[in-house]
């Protein structure tokens, strides 16, 4: 959707007047706004605006879904792969003129979307370099951006690499059915992992319209050279394995955005290119305490994907208060995976077979949508039909394909409540993304299991009703409370998958299912008790119910994030030249509940401090100290006989410890 277009010079004004204004319903932070907290790039703007989250956006289908809530000039980032943090990382702070709020949605289907509008009057870079130091080699890292104007071309250029070197040991207690102590075991998990990229960007008008291209190179190692000693209750070591595991990831994207003007219609072009290439190799070698072999699991996996993306878009404004839109868009989307296991018990490796493990699979999707806006006095009603058909082909290990189609519509009302307020009701029907690994199996020689793949696998379906407000009070403090449900259809989950060499758990579809939740975000000055300081919480709580397919009893959905938050703390000391921060991120207990087993994964939550102040040569330095409370990731495995109707027959709980790291960066503006 095209956003620059209405009314341009009214925002500019207004924008340079005011720290923030309210402008056809938009609320409008000018430059002047984020001027207190030095920032060199437009995240750091984004990131200190009032009230507004970057919404994480890999589970929506479709070009449009996938694209977040971020606008640059009024139009959509042209990539799927970069993350709208990159996107924004690369603009210098110089060049930002404005941000805009837009409440009300868009026609991604987001309740609130943020236009970042640029000058491109001078060329302008920024750049930051550092290094992380978390008890092992310090590992550079950085990123450098430079944006400019060739006569009638803009162009920008961005570069970027980070790494780091780190531990993760830990250790495991071993019990029976009766929750009687049996053993421990000892993880030893040194790791390293970089990345680098570049992502270049061209505009230019042409034909009378203006071209845009985008572009991204992408390529990362991880390496780990993990242990895992065994004890028996006297101290007595029982068995030793080492399972060094590395992988590659290489990744390129391409994108052109073609826009123009048909005399009233606004015509927009899109086409985005993404070509993936990913190999890993694990070995695991079970070691007796003789000091002999006794098996050696060997995987190695080889996987490319792409996806092909065709969009158009033909939107005009009907008289002052309507807006129409036409869409069309086209995917190919493939997958193909090469596996081969093998098994060494001193003879000679010889090949397991893992089924759905050697497979290719390609979608063809197309999607055709209408949207109507219609804006009366102090209104919003946005009413949105959609439909999709695609077909799933499978070569292989299974031959098959299936037709799927779906009908997606949506409407929502926003109702202004004075010029800064706002409550909104949004009632859709959403289809789920579908992940292709999915489909494909890979085995874990560490945890003694086959993570299964299911061709079978539909998309979940949705129809949501949602219920928002959206609060502002003076120009800092801002609230916004959203209750939800859901009800699933074809929800999610883990299935148990029969094969030749019996059952494996894989993603499948338990039928129908619910959701009911609440997302509060909200930012408070606290200069009226603590000069200079504010407080910025996000939160979202949900409760999931779906009817277990082996039990038949009543339970939430398999990994599933239930529980999310995160709490930003800030004091800026103009005084001093000095600001300072926490941040604490809490970790969900994901639950996972197979066949013969039911796994709960909780990350280590984090308590992060920070502070920066400028330093000579134009410099903002920034030292901050992360997992500070050194809170260790957690998992519990619980294994049944036969399977999860029968007795607990032994669990496994893990206590991982990421420990403390120190990260010191330099940043500046050229």
């Amino acid at each position: 959707m095209r956003y620059a277009s209405f009314a341009t010079a009214i925002l500019s004004l207004s924008a340079a007047a005011h720290a923030q204004t309210v402008v056809n319903g938009r609320l409008v932070y000018g430059a002047a706004f984020y001027t207190r907290y030095s920032p060199h790039t437009a995240l750091d703007m984004i990131n200190e605006t009032p009230g507004f989250v970057l919404e994480a956006t890999s589970d929506r289908r479709g070009f449009a879904g996938a694209a977040g809530n971020i606008l640059v000039d009024g139009e959509r980032p042209i990539a799927k792969s970069q993350t709208l943090s990159d996107i924004l990382q690369r603009i210098p702070a110089s060049q930002v003129m404005r941000i805009e709020i837009i409440r009300g949605g868009d026609d991604s289907g987001h309740a609130v979307v943020a236009n970042v509008v640029r000058t491109r009057s001078t060329s302008s870079g920024v750049y930051q370099v550092g290094i992380e130091y978390a008890g092992h080699i310090p590992a550079p890292n950085g990123w450098v951006s430079w944006s400019g104007r060739s006569g009638k071309t803009d162009y920008s250029v961005g570069a970027n690499g980070y790494g780091f070197s780190r531990d993760l040991p830990g250790k495991r207690e071993l019990l029976d059915g009766n929750s009687s102590l049996t053993g421990t075991r000892k993880d030893e998990s040194p790791r390293t992992f970089y990345q680098v990229g570049i992502n270049p960007e061209v505009s230019r008008s042409i034909l009378g319209g203006r071209l845009h291209l985008t572009g991204e190179a992408f390529q990362s190692r991880y390496k780990e050279n993990s242990t895992v000693s065994t004890f028996g209750l006297s101290g007595n070591l029982i068995d030793f394995q080492h399972n060094p595991y590395s992988e590659f990831n290489r990744k390129l994207e391409a994108g052109i955005d073609f826009d123009r003007s048909l005399g009233p219609w606004d015509l927009s072009l899109s086409t985005l290119l993404t070509r993936n290439l990913f190999s890993s190799d694990v070995r695991s070698t079970d070691v007796a305490t003789s000091g002999a072999v006794g098996s050696v699991f060997q995987q190695h996996v080889h996987r490319a994907t792409g996806e092909s993306i065709a969009r158009a878009t033909l939107a005009r404004s009907w008289g002052a208060a309507q807006r129409i839109e036409f869409g069309a868009e086209g995917a190919i989307n493939t997958l193909n995976q090469k596996l081969a296991l093998t098994l060494d018990l001193g003879s000679g490796p010889f090949p397991l077979p893992v089924p759905n493990s050697n497979l290719t699979v390609r979608e063809d999707r197309g999607e055709a949508y209408f949207l109507h806006q219609w804006t009366p006095k102090g209104w919003s009603i946005e009413t949105r039909l959609a439909g999709e058909a695609s077909r799933l082909s499978f070569a292989g290990d299974t031959n098959q394909s299936v037709s799927l189609a779906y009908f997606k519509p949506s409407i929502q009302i926003a109702r202004n409540i004075g010029s800064r307020d706002q409550i909104r009701l949004h009632l859709y029907r959403d289809v789920g993304q579908l992940d292709f690994l999915d489909f494909v199996s890979v085995a874990s020689p560490a945890d003694q299991r086959i993570n299964g793949g299911n061709p079978n696998l539909k998309p979940e379906t949705s129809w949501r009703a949602e219920a928002a407000a959206d609060l502002r009070f003076g120009s800092e403090a801002s609230l916004s409370l959203t209750l939800f449900h859901y009800w699933l259809s074809d929800a999610k989950d883990i299935v148990p998958v029969s094969t030749p060499n019996g059952v494996v758990d894989a993603p499948g579809n338990i039928g129908k299912g619910s959701v009911d939740g609440a997302h509060l975000t909200f930012t408070l000055p606290l200069k009226a008790v603590l000069s200079g300081a504010s407080l910025t919480v996000d939160g979202t709580l949900r409760r999931s119910r779906v009817t277990d397919p082996l039990t038949g009893k009543r339970r939430e959905l398999s990994d599933y994030d239930h529980r999310l938050f995160k709490a930003d703390f800030r004091q800026d000391l103009p005084k001093h030249k000095l600001a300072w921060g926490v941040t604490y991120t809490d970790q969900p207990m994901h639950v996972f509940y197979r066949f013969a087993e039911i796994e709960r994964d909780r990350d280590s939550p984090s308590l992060d401090l920070w502070v920066e102040r400028p330093v000579p040569g134009g410099l903002k330095a920034r030292l901050s100290v992360l997992s500070l409370l050194g809170q260790p990731q957690y998992r519990e495995r619980m294994f049944f006989a036969p399977d999860r109707r029968g007795s607990v027959t032994s669990v496994e709980r893990t206590h991982r410890y990421p420990g403390r790291w120190l990260n010191f960066t330099l940043s500046s503006s050229f």
